[in-house]
């Protein structure tokens, strides 16, 4: 693989040689900026014939790391040049191209140092004009044809005792053993370093930095990094780079995320999934460096985490059946039916948490769990109403330690799911000692494992009337304090988790006051972090994110518009999805998300409407620029489980948009604030164009070789002279048709296939790597013009 940079000659030509590995990203970066200098030196020199004149090109290193003694060319176009045959740095391409060219004696330029390189061209040179502009550097990124086999036997790992982890993958993958001594060759060799990496002028986080070096000369392969989730991502991507014999071409890469958050939600507070579907995901976020884990464990329709001393949270709040009065069980939310079966009902263990915190420390990803609270809380306050009822009379006492309402509480409300009764009272003491208790228990359950870092509380969609006419609350008088009644939870909650030492994080809504941020000094926690998502409608709501960023909040973004992915992936009846946020989320438009120019993020509302971007004439009322990018903490995908009955579901709604999510949260596009929209549109259309052939290509391939069901995308065809010609959304997905009604099926070659007069036709994509395809549409043909109907898929 070769990579360009080209560059403008004006006499002093710079050309940045560096970028970034993730996906379709495959570069040497080098770390390196070489300015070139070109000037005469002596027209007609005496030592040499009349119509000559020397010539010099001074090449000066003005990166932080060495520029290479070999494997790179400098392009240029001369006119006359006159170009020896032998022992010279110069090579005659055609016409008046030339490249200048390492010999055997050319030796490496440090950082800072400068080398010249005199030649003789003919005739003369004497206007600015005889440098041709745009010299190209070329770079050999990685040599597809120089390769190392791990599979050849004979490989050892020599590591460094930080780096557990990587050694325990490259286990597990390749069966390699561990020795302490350097072998002569066949190695991985993991070295405790500090690598450095910049983006965008900006110092890139260095626990998660890593450089990775593929070396055929020495069949060794090394890698070095100064945390170890560095040296793990280095291994990730050497898993992405070995082909199914083993083999991995010559490369060096040096790399590192921009975002230190970089997660993925699953709720399974709607509908239940067990543990060994979570670390099948927490696998995949591996594969891609996603380290974070948001946890939705309640909600109204369910509570999935045990609790000892609390049986009734799972024994009635992880359960649903026909049971009016939800003594026995929750109502059957969800289409669930009438008897406790998965996944209306179900939970997790003690022991299936740690089970599920074990699997995902040794792949550094973060579990962030989240109960939610004060709203989405009905399973939580039915099971604790039912321990009172059945304590209450033998022990008063006891019975209302833990309860969540009021039992004199009969304010009339409904959430924006409809819910009457999901709001935990926060006027009662009851509630904080039940809070506490939980938060306990998870720092018990992370403590040996992973250490509980943060504690998700929720804090969104609290109806408006709830507890308005609570007598507690009346007697409580939140106003007299210039509080709202959410406000006094938030700060109460915050307050117990920083008696645990953890910080405090919430969905936007959650800490808000009439639509403004809390004060930040409000809480003592060193990060209070906010889940922005709410970005459908208008500018307004849109705005919030920076409006956290900029009043000192760690802000993780979510916008519902791109990165909610309960929604269907296109406008079409067949596709599953629900679609109050917006009618539909491509894969494209989590890849086109710009996380620090939210304004311009595609956004479109339920009925197809354009969401409006930012004017300037409006700029610093309804929309605030961005003031520290220190403060976006990350960006994270959602996926709420309404609809999510089964994990063939779940696989077709996260894949392949998790991996564009990971390439946003990895790795800033030049285009994301471009402020030119014909450029920005280019730019964006062709990176999308490399990473749509990765997907189909690659990565594709590799989910199905791990069990991944995808979403395959269905085909567009066109009829041209009494020809099929078929695309998909991803090249290198194989397109079928057929005409006899599915009996028979064959692939469409990419010149097309014949189309007799008044065939039946449907078309099919198939899985790059597997027998699996897309749902069938048709193909009508109609008065000579053509159009695709959807035919729905199998029901999931």
């Amino acid at each position: 693989m070769v990579i360009f940079w080209w560059c403008v000659f004006s006499l002093s030509l710079l050309s940045s040689i560096c970028g970034t590995l993730h996906l379709h990203r495959l570069c040497h970066v080098s770390r390196v900026l070489i300015s070139t200098v070109l000037q005469v030196a002596e027209s007609y020199p005496k030592s040499r014939a009349k119509d000559l004149f020397e010539a010099e090109i001074t090449l000066i290193n003005r990166g932080l790391k060495v520029f290479p003694n070999s494997g790179w060319s400098i392009f240029f176009n001369q006119v006359l040049l006159n170009c020896p045959r032998t022992r010279s740095p110069l090579h005659h391409w055609n016409g008046e191209l030339y490249s200048l060219e390492p010999t055997d004696t050319f030796s490496d330029i440090n950082p800072g140092d400068v080398k010249a390189i005199r030649y003789y061209s003919r005739c003369c040179s004497v206007t600015f004009t005889d440098a041709l502009p745009n010299w190209p550097v070329k770079i050999v990124a990685y040599n597809p044809s120089s390769t190392v086999n791990v599979l050849s036997g004979g490989w050892e790992i020599v590591s460094d005792s930080l780096f557990n982890t990587s050694v325990s993958a490259l286990q597990e993958k390749w069966k390699l053993s561990l020795t302490k001594s350097l072998p002569k060759h066949k190695y991985i060799h993991l070295i405790n370093m500090e690598v450095s990496v910049e983006s965008n002028g900006r110092q890139l986080a260095k626990n998660e930095a890593y450089e990775l070096s593929v070396s055929p000369a020495t069949e060794s392969i090394t890698v070095k990094a100064s945390h170890a989730a560095g040296a793990f991502y280095a291994i990730q991507s050497l898993f992405s780079l070995t082909d199914e014999e083993g083999n991995i071409p010559e490369t060096t890469i040096t790399d590192g995320p921009r975002y230190r958050y970089r997660g993925l939600m699953i709720d399974v507070a709607r509908n239940f999934h067990g543990k060994e579907t979570i670390m099948k995901y927490i696998d995949a976020m591996a594969m891609y460096k996603l380290n974070k884990l948001h946890f939705h464990l309640t909600d109204d329709e369910g509570w999935r985490l045990e609790i000892p001393g609390l049986p009734e949270l799972t024994e009635i709040g992880g359960k649903r059946c026909h049971n009016p009065s939800e003594t026995v069980c929750l109502l059957p939310f969800l289409g669930s039916g009438p008897h406790s079966v998965a996944p209306g009902s179900g939970f997790y263990t003690t022991e299936d948490y740690r089970a599920i915190l074990r699997h995902a420390a040794a792949r550094h990803v973060e579990i962030i769990p989240e109960i939610d609270m004060p709203g989405h809380s009905h399973a939580a306050i039915k099971a604790m109403h039912a321990r009172f009822v059945k304590l209450a009379s033998s022990d008063p006492v006891e019975a209302a330690r833990y309860l969540l309402s009021d039992l004199q509480d009969v304010s009339q409300y409904a959430s924006v799911q409809n819910f009457k009764d999901g709001a935990v009272n926060p006027c009662i003491q009851s509630t904080y000692i039940f809070i506490s208790k939980i938060m306990k228990t998870l720092v018990e359950l992370h403590q040996d494992i992973s250490p509980l870092k943060t504690f998700h509380y929720g804090g969104d969609e609290v109806p408006r009337a709830a507890w308005i006419d609570s007598p507690l609350c009346k007697k409580f008088d939140a106003e007299r304090l210039d509080k709202s009644l959410k406000q006094v939870f938030a700060e109460s909650v915050s307050k117990i988790a920083a008696r645990y030492n953890l910080d405090l994080a919430a969905w936007e809504d959650g800490l808000l006051k009439e639509g403004t941020p809390l004060p930040r000094s409000t809480f003592s926690q060193n990060n209070i972090y906010i889940y922005a998502w709410n970005n459908q409608w208008a500018i307004q709501q849109a705005k919030l994110a920076y409006t956290f960023a900029n009043a000192g909040y760690k802000v993780v973004l979510t916008p519902a518009t791109n990165t909610y992915f309960d929604h269907p992936y296109e406008p079409d009846p067949t596709e599953r999805g629900l679609i109050w946020a917006t009618r539909f989320i491509s894969t494209k438009k989590v890849f086109t998300i710009t996380p620090e120019n939210i304004y311009t993020i595609e956004g479109t509302t339920m009925s197809g409407q354009h969401i409006p971007e930012c004017l300037p004439q409006i700029q610093d009322t309804q929309c605030p620029a961005l003031e520290d990018k220190n403060n976006i903490e990350g960006i994270q995908a959602s996926l709420f489980g309404e609809l999510l009955r089964n994990e063939q579901i779940m696989d077709y709604m996260v894949f392949p948009r998790l991996l564009a999510l990971a390439e946003r949260a990895w790795h800033a596009a030049n285009w994301e604030n471009e402020p030119d929209k014909i450029k920005k549109q280019a730019d964006m259309d062709e990176d999308w164009v490399k990473f749509a052939n990765t997907l189909g290509h690659r990565e594709l391939a590799r989910l199905d070789s791990r069990g991944y069901l995808y979403r395959i995308p269905p085909p567009g065809a066109i009829v041209h002279t009494n020809k099929v010609k078929a695309s998909v959304e991803f090249p290198g997905l194989q397109v079928q048709i057929s005409t006899d009604e599915g009996n028979t099926w064959t692939h469409i070659p990419p010149e097309g296939i014949s189309k007799q007069a008044e065939e039946k036709i449907i078309l099919r994509t198939k899985a790059a790597a597997s027998d699996r395809y897309s749902r069938i549409v048709h193909l009508d043909y109609q008065g000579g013009k053509p159009g695709l109907s959807a035919k729905s898929f199998k029901k999931l």
